[in-house]
């Protein structure tokens, strides 16, 4: 009688345990489920239970999310306290956001190859955040440029200097501006003064440099024609190159690219606003081009829908006057605007040379990068580095460069580079520069 009373006390505790830890689960769901639709706006189109189609059985986020993160649930549901959890605890216990676990959830993530049908390039990152280098304008022409120098050294080392090389290439995304276009064929295009063209085995200096993104919304891509630059689009396609700002069509033009790191998402769009007289042209639905800013709204949209997708963007913008460290109104105006649409910063290009940078509303334009490696004159230049976490950007610093002799070297002596920030500080409205390059808005 008494084993019967033990068995039976025995089953009664396993059951309330079961009902306990169901409780939990349930709980656990539901925190997890309304972060979810917290997060974005709403409920999310499920994936199926079962691979049948038509008539498939659907489950939401959160349980999607227990029973796939089973070995962290424990700490999911230490975490949940009366019924909630935020992203940033579910980031603590399974170190992904919740726009990355959303990609996860809607199958977008399953390997290298879906992701990038998605946009998507998976990095492994080194720390608990994601290093974005940017530079300026790159250009690469057969004629009188900067590849006349690299044939005469063969060393990408005596163009580049070593610690600018080995910072892009350990950031965990480089990122610069490919103000040329790639191939062999097509004509320089009839009345316009510079054009600039690379062979296509020059393509390997991109990788070389580490290069993992470029932006092709400017007003020297289509320099050879549609060929040429179709021809580049092909190129940095095999290289593994993604591209943003221009395409094939408009809605290639207009694709934003992310990038996972360390669990995080990391979106890029680009946009051109450079040109007079317009040589390049935009991108139709049947016709490559680059995605134009000259009307803000269609790249105000890009932006916001862009900005919903991912937890960092970074807006890239070609425009403003050529070589002049002044930046324009309209200039500003376009970058509040940008802000405004969802971009966390704003980086543009085309001067030639650095423009200040300014804080709107608690977020950075940085005006101008100017030149990377473009040409034999000298001036600044630098890479703006970019630590980023699930909480935004964690700090920004400037590398200070100098462009000289179909060369770009890095500033060592601690004199010249106080000069150099100070020089950058001066250009900047209410950003303040310190001794180490770590660039602050001024309050």
């Amino acid at each position: 009688m008494a084993v019967v009373i033990v068995l039976a006390v025995s089953l009664g505790v396993r059951g309330y345990r079961r009902r306990v830890a169901a409780n939990e689960l349930e709980s656990g769901v539901k925190a997890v489920q309304a972060c979810f639709e917290k997060s974005f706006g709403g409920s999310e189109e499920a994936v199926p239970v079962s691979a049948e189609s038509g008539t498939a059985k659907k489950k939401s986020f959160g349980t999607w999310f227990m029973e796939t993160y089973s070995g962290e649930r424990g700490d999911i549901l230490k975490r949940i306290q009366k019924g909630k959890i935020s992203g940033e605890e579910i980031y603590a216990a399974v170190g992904e956001t919740m726009h990355v676990l959303r990609d996860r959830y809607n199958g977008k993530l399953e390997d290298a190859g879906t992701a990038r049908a998605e946009g998507i390039y998976l990095r492994e990152g080194k720390a608990d955040q994601a290093e974005v280098v940017i530079a300026g304008d790159l250009c690469f022409a057969e004629d009188g440029f900067v590849l006349d120098h690299y044939d005469t050294v063969n060393d990408l080392s005596q163009c580049i200097a070593p610690e600018i090389l080995k910072t892009s290439n350990d950031a965990d995304i480089f990122y610069l501006n490919h103000e040329y276009s790639i191939s062999d064929r097509g004509e320089p295009l009839e009345g316009k003064l510079y054009t600039f063209r690379a062979k296509p085995e020059r393509m390997g200096l991109l990788k070389e440099m580490g290069t993992d993104l470029v932006s092709l919304a400017n007003n020297h891509v289509y320099d050879f024609g549609k060929d040429a630059m179709m021809d580049t689009m092909d190129l940095l396609d095999q290289a593994e190159i993604p591209y943003v700002g221009g395409g094939p069509n408009s809605e290639e033009a207009r694709r934003p690219v992310y990038f996972v790191v360390n669990g995080m998402k990391i979106g890029f769009v680009a946009a051109t606003n450079a040109e007079i007289v317009y040589y390049t042209p935009k991108a139709e639905a049947d016709s490559p081009g680059v995605l134009e800013a000259y009307d803000t709204a269609e790249y105000n949209q890009v932006i916001s829908d862009a900005a919903k997708e991912c937890d960092y963007l970074i807006a890239y913008i070609h425009w403003g006057p050529e070589d002049t460290n002044t930046y324009e109104e309209y200039q500003h105006n376009m970058g509040a605007e940008f802000l405004q649409a969802g971009a966390d910063i704003v980086v543009g290009g085309h001067p030639h040379v650095l423009q200040g940078i300014e804080y709107i509303d608690g977020r950075p334009v940085v005006y101008s990068m100017g030149d990377f490696w473009f040409n034999d004159e000298t001036k600044y230049t630098g890479l703006l580095k970019l630590d980023i976490t699930p909480e935004g950007l964690k700090e920004m610093s400037f590398v200070p460069c100098l462009q000289t002799g179909f060369t770009t070297q890095y500033i060592s002596d601690q004199q010249e580079q106080a000069a150099f920030y100070d020089f950058l500080e001066g250009l900047s409205p209410n950003a303040g520069i310190d001794e180490n390059g770590v660039i602050t808005e001024k309050k």
